[in-house]
């Protein structure tokens, strides 16, 4: 996803569909409630939702009860923002949010302009994630809050009739889409270097046994760009989407991956 600009307009669309597929599923609706309730925001609270892909966050934010506040958000595609601004006025939420294009390594906006900061599935995919941490850091008032929602993608693993396959296209899948497949480890040790302090920590395994949906339309989102990218063989990919697909229809599926929220207090 850090190379999405550089992305085919087929394979772009396919990002937006996923992204808002991942917005309906009934559990991963879930993980987003239970971190959106760690933030405890005002009435009034400027938020800025980075990488915020298709806006669903940043749509969920301005639709909360009570919230009468603005919530901005940022994304590196144009695509990705043209598709937000779509969406909101539909979800009744047009004249709470805001969208730009951006960078969110160096964020145009002055210091200490927003209440929060949220990073909702963003510091896997790029370059630097603690200049990432640095900017949420820098943007959000003293005292403020930086909430981080993301996959541990190294630990992202399907079921395969053929190990040795699977293992393959595991490897393809994340270095393609996921930058630091390992970051969620490592951000109790990133966030205090940019004067973060963490006070609460959520775990979920998103896992399914049996049937297959979320974590099948992963599998048919990315795992053609292993394709694509000269990393494993179209034959290899098809075969191994095959085997998920019949998997999946049979009942036999099996797909997991942990997730994590922090929520942080600029220290002051």
């Amino acid at each position: 996803m850090q190379f999405v600009n550089e992305q085919d307009a087929a394979t772009r669309e396919r990002f937006i569909e996923r992204l808002e597929f991942r917005a309906t599923d009934p559990t991963f609706v879930g993980y987003r409630e239970a971190y959106l309730e760690l933030l405890d925001l005002s009435r009034s609270a400027a938020v800025l939702d980075l990488g915020c892909g298709t806006g669903v966050v940043t749509r969920a934010i301005a639709a909360r009860d009570g919230f009468a506040g603005v919530v901005t958000g940022v994304d590196q595609s144009p695509d990705f923002i043209a598709a937000a601004r779509r969406l909101a006025p539909a979800a009744g939420v047009g004249e709470r949010v805001e969208f730009v294009v951006g960078d969110a390594h160096a964020l145009d906006f002055p210091a200490a302009s927003f209440d929060a900061v949220v990073a909702y599935t963003l510091v896997s995919h790029v370059r630097d994630p603690l200049a990432v941490l640095a900017q949420a850091g820098r943007a959000v008032r003293p005292g403020g809050t930086v909430a981080i929602f993301d996959g541990d993608y190294a630990s992202l693993t399907f079921g395969s009739a053929d190990p040795e396959l699977g293992d393959e296209l595991e490897r393809a899948i994340k270095s393609m889409i996921m930058s630091s497949p390992r970051v969620m480890r490592e951000l109790p040790r990133l966030l205090p270097q940019v004067g973060l302090r963490l006070i609460a920590t959520q775990a979920h395994v998103y896992a399914e046994a049996g049937p297959g949906s979320f974590m099948l339309n992963l599998a048919e989102t990315y795992a053609p760009l292993a394709a694509s990218a000269g990393l494993v063989p179209a034959g290899r990919v098809d075969a191994w989407l095959a085997d998920q697909r019949r998997a999946a229809a049979e009942g036999t599926f099996f797909a997991a991956c942990n997730y994590y929220g922090y929520v942080a207090h600029l220290v002051t």
